[in-house]
């Protein structure tokens, strides 16, 4: 794992013990660093899924680059500069209803 991931989490782990509702709480050292584990876990799965998501997103965009000035015209006909990924499919759908 992560030097800086587990350090991220262990930095939120240590922050329970300073809200409003658990500051007067001693902290559980054992527990602290159990839910450290827990968490860099989800730290690191939401952390690929972004990655994920950028992965696939830039597909998308590729996709719209190559289609062209469609792919960013908006319903009411303005332009703008990036890619509507949204649109893409439907525009991926009419080309091929089109051949």
């Amino acid at each position: 794992m992560d030097k800086h991931v587990i350090d991220l989490a262990r930095e939120q782990s240590a922050q329970c013990w300073c809200a409003k509702s658990t500051e007067q709480k001693t902290m559980d050292i054992a527990l602290a660093e159990e839910f450290t584990r827990v968490l860099s876990h989800w730290i690191e799965i939401a952390a690929q899924n972004d990655r994920n998501t950028e992965y696939y997103r830039g597909l998308v965009i590729r996709c719209g680059e190559a289609i062209g000035p469609e792919a960013y015209t908006c319903d009411d006909g303005s332009v703008v500069p990036d890619v509507l990924c949204a649109k893409v499919p439907e525009l991926i759908e009419k080309l091929s209803i089109n051949q």
